[in-house]
């Protein structure tokens, strides 16, 4: 994990720097398409060069972690592992992430909060079926905040975690 978090910044450097390219190209073809084929391929190439991005940044958050001294933003984290929890659980499902407005830092250390959220998706998603949601949402409660995934229809969930505010 340390040779990885050695090598996070050098590879979002080079990654940001080919999708720059890629992006660039992109806006050229849209603004040129003499067809609408041409359009239409070139918004696919949008969409794919948007996912991709997403994709390479939450993987890469993996190795570096959004952190601050006062703690974590939980529903930024969220946010970011959106395009890991896709895949996590699966084609064809959806991910909605919701965090009550006003939540307080988690003290939780990025990493655990990763591994948790990505245990919670897979435990919430097992046997549900194609097309299923998966709601991850964060919450305020009487002992801290919790985070549950829920899937809907039914899957193995809901599962929760309980987490505890920064400073807390």
């Amino acid at each position: 994990l340390e040779y990885l978090t050695t090598l996070a910044n050098p590879v979002r450097h080079e990654a940001n720097n080919l999708l720059a390219a890629i992006s660039g190209t992109v806006d050229i073809l849209l603004r040129t398409a003499a067809t609408d084929r041409d359009r239409a391929r070139a918004s696919r190439l949008r969409e794919a060069t948007d996912r991709l991005e997403a994709l390479l940044k939450a993987y890469l958050s993996l190795a570096a972690p959004p952190a601050a001294e006062d703690g974590i933003d939980g529903a930024q984290m969220l946010q970011l592992m959106r395009p890991l929890l896709v895949l996590t659980i699966g084609p064809g499902r959806v991910v909605e992430i919701e965090a009550e407005p006003g939540l307080p830092r988690l003290s939780a250390s990025p990493t655990m909060l990763q591994a948790s959220l990505l245990r919670l998706a897979r435990e919430a998603a097992a046997g549900a079926p194609a097309g299923a949601i998966l709601r991850v949402t964060l919450t305020r409660a009487e002992d801290g905040i919790v985070l549950s995934v829920a899937s809907d229809p039914e899957g193995a969930g809901p599962a929760a975690l309980l987490l505890h505010p920064a400073g807390g």
